[in-house]
């Protein structure tokens, strides 16, 4: 459980809470770069101090900020050096991307190593906690906003790399396309809760008018060629995406 909370605390602070302006004007500025860690550092401390004695947390929590301005600003070093040679490095790039968010949840991980009994105020949040709820529906609790989260911009991430390295979409039109990008994104968001909702509860059949609804809103778009293909592909990674959080549920959430 106190590793799942950190990885949720990672991604709200790294994805939810890091806005594209944010993450654009890090790699060259050290303001935009110490307010990102000043407000991950926030969402990181809070699952942390649950658990562990005050020295061991500490550690724990000075490894993974550290650890984290490192990782950023060896990424952001790297795509400055490739950004300034001419030659494409899109594929590069994504795999940046891959292994930036596996080393910080690998930390998060190891670091959460030092921590090996809950403290004393972990222990009187997690009795009244019980007070109310079962430990099944902590559990499962956590596990759904584990799932939610993933669907909102981790998912839209990760799409958006995949875009642009299969050269779908070139990241400049970010940019020059705000309105368009701000209600794909919208859209896409909406679509991967409603139907990992849907997929979580049982209602599998329903998920059919998602796909009707979001069709009847690019018609028209559709006869273009290149929209319609890159509007499938879109379509279908967010669904693929969701599909694995729905699996992921259905294996580790408690019945």
């Amino acid at each position: 459980m106190k590793y799942l909370l950190l990885i949720i605390a990672h991604f709200l602070g790294d994805f939810i809470f890091q806005s594209s302006t944010m993450a654009c004007k890090k790699r060259t500025s050290f303001k935009y770069m110490a307010l990102h860690c000043i407000i991950y550092s926030g969402f990181i401390i809070l699952p942390l101090f649950l658990f562990g004695p005050f020295g061991n947390v500490s550690i724990a929590f000075l490894i993974i900020i550290i650890s984290h301005m490192i990782i950023d600003y060896a990424r952001n070093v790297i795509i400055d050096k490739l950004n300034r040679s001419q030659t494409d490095h899109k594929t590069f790039d994504f795999m940046i991307f891959i292994l930036d968010q596996i080393l910080h949840i690998l930390i998060i991980i190891c670091s959460m190593n030092l921590v090996n009994e809950t403290n004393e105020f972990g222990k009187i949040i997690l009795r009244k906690l019980l007070v109310y709820l079962s430990l099944n529906q902590i559990h499962n609790g956590i596990i759904l906003a584990f799932l939610y989260i993933l669907c909102l911009s981790p998912a839209a991430t990760f799409i958006k790399k995949i875009f642009v390295l299969f050269s779908l979409q070139d990241e400049n039109d970010l940019k020059t396309k705000d309105d368009l990008v701000k209600s794909g994104y919208l859209i896409g968001v909406l679509e991967r809760i409603i139907i990992l909702t849907l997929g979580i509860s049982g209602q599998l059949a329903s998920i059919g008018f998602v796909f009707a609804a979001k069709s009847l809103a690019r018609f028209n778009q559709l006869n273009d060629k290149k929209f319609a293909e890159k509007y499938l592909i879109g379509t279908l990674l967010s669904v693929a995406i969701v599909l694995f959080c729905i699996t992921l549920g259905n294996l580790i959430l408690i019945k």
